[in-house]
């Protein structure tokens, strides 16, 4: 159909304009779509960044007012306390406190003093002031009444606690080993036949297992260990924990430290899997006739002597004479928490498991190191009042004797209600393992030391003190 004018009207070519216009609007639209999603991205991302930057920034923020601190001078302080009180406190004389000073001070971070930029807000915290704060964390001193007392802010006495922690480990002074040459074997099972009424001469260290109170540890804690929650639940002390396990000589000092299973682990399993077991089935690595005594929870073998499970007679007299050099873990094990309050209650709840296992094997070469300067390691007096009820405020343990400050001098010593019944023999059970692991060796009698004591006890006719008597 053709219209008037001079110019006929294609159909087709209006079309094909109707479609070239609609094609421009489109492409106009998913332009301008792209420019405003582009803005946005833009937007968010600054929005993220400065939100990162803001949480990373470490200075002041701006228009904050300034806490006035006054730090303490520990040499000066040192110097107001006795004797008595300073081992109260520090847990530790005044001697070893310098002393290991100097021995971790090279691995300490530099104070800050000779900085050329700038200044320390209310001056540089000293090597002796990062130490006091450590000690009395791990005293089981409250950190805020810490800080206050050292002119910090709140979370400084733990920043200091664990930069002792790495300056202890990376002091080789320190170190904790287990003797490897035959001398220095036969050298510890002399001091140990000197504790011994009857003379037993073949014990190279007693052994035993403890639980480290922790929180109950996170998700992530489980997922980089391999352990599930309840695995860290010890049933038979109503704890979360860790399984210490420790080898001491006679002085009690200790020579091999594990810690690497959950609380539910037995004591058997625990140092059936460890690099120390490993070392004493070597052919030669012990000096022939030496072996560990530990209790029941062990299994006896060629290096391992444990007593006799519902002994009577004879075997009641061998179980006697055994426990005199075995309990002396116990008492390594005591002396360890008494003088570290830390011990007594669950690990701060922020502390991982590893951490945890950090500041544990420290604790062990302070206590070392204690023992090591005064040759016996006696010196652990009544803790501060004010840290015994921040430990039991903190749903921590009571020590009944230690904590009865009498106000006397009296030293630690080793009594029955001394016993760390709630952190000690939680691993004493079978759950995890069966008869035939713990009787690999059933076949060996003559080769396990226990029947050779067993025979030497019986041959010589030594007897038990009557019970009664030592009543």
């Amino acid at each position: 159909m053709n219209r008037s004018g001079s110019d006929p009207f294609n159909y087709q070519d209006h079309l094909d304009d109707e479609e070239e216009l609609d094609a421009l609007h489109q492409a106009k639209r998913r332009k301008e779509v792209i420019i405003y999603a582009s803005a946005i991205a833009t937007v968010a991302a600054a929005s993220i960044l400065f939100g990162v930057l803001a949480s990373a920034h470490q200075g002041r923020v701006p228009g904050a007012v300034t806490v006035k601190r006054q730090r303490l001078a520990v040499e000066d302080y040192c110097q107001t306390l006795s004797d008595k009180h300073f081992r109260r406190r520090y847990r530790m004389g005044k001697e070893r406190f310098w002393n290991l000073l100097h021995i971790v001070g090279d691995n300490l971070p530099s104070t800050g003093e000779n900085r050329k930029n700038g200044c320390v807000p209310h001056g540089p915290i000293s090597h002796a002031a990062h130490l006091s704060m450590a000690l009395r964390i791990a005293a089981g001193a409250d950190p805020l009444d810490v800080a206050t007392n050292h002119g910090v802010n709140d979370n400084q006495p733990m920043v200091s606690f664990w930069l002792i922690m790495d300056a202890i480990h990376k002091s080789p002074q320190l170190d904790i080993q287990f003797p490897t040459s035959h001398e220095e074997q036969k050298k510890v099972a002399k001091e140990f036949e000197s504790k011994s009424s009857i003379g037993i001469s073949c014990c190279v260290g007693a052994i035993d297992g403890i639980l480290i109170w922790i929180h109950k540890p996170s998700d992530s804690d489980c997922d980089m260990l391999g352990f599930g929650q309840t695995k860290f639940f010890c049933g038979r002390k109503k704890k979360f924990g860790l399984n210490m396990q420790a080898v001491c000589d006679a002085k009690r000092r200790f020579l091999w430290v594990d810690i690497r299973y959950p609380g539910t682990t037995s004591d058997f399993f625990a140092f059936d899997q460890s690099s120390l077991k490993d070392k004493l089935e070597q052919p030669g690595f012990l000096h022939s006739g030496l072996c560990l005594f530990g209790d029941a929870a062990y299994a006896n073998s060629p290096y391992m002597c444990s007593p006799f499970r519902s002994a009577t007679g004879t075997q009641d007299d061998f179980n006697f004479f055994q426990s005199q050099l075995r309990i002396t873990i116990e008492c390594a094990f005591g002396m360890l928490v008494h003088r570290f309050g830390i011990l007594r209650k669950a690990f701060p709840v922020n502390v991982t498991v590893s951490k945890t296992n950090i500041a544990v094997l420290g604790l062990c070469k302070l206590h070392n190191f204690c023992i090591q300067s005064s040759n016996c390691g006696d010196d652990i007096v009544a803790s501060d009042f004010r840290d015994v009820s921040n430990i039991i405020m903190e749903g921590g343990m009571v020590l009944p004797r230690i904590d009865r400050d009498d106000g006397s001098d009296n030293r630690w010593r080793y009594e029955e209600e001394d016993r760390l019944d709630n952190l000690l023999d939680g691993g004493q059970h079978m759950d995890d393992h069966d008869r035939d692991d713990r009787r690999r060796y059933r076949y060996y009698r003559n080769e396990i030391p226990r029947q050779a004591i067993h025979e030497y006890i019986v041959l010589n006719e030594f007897r038990r003190p009557d019970r009664r008597a030592s009543r």
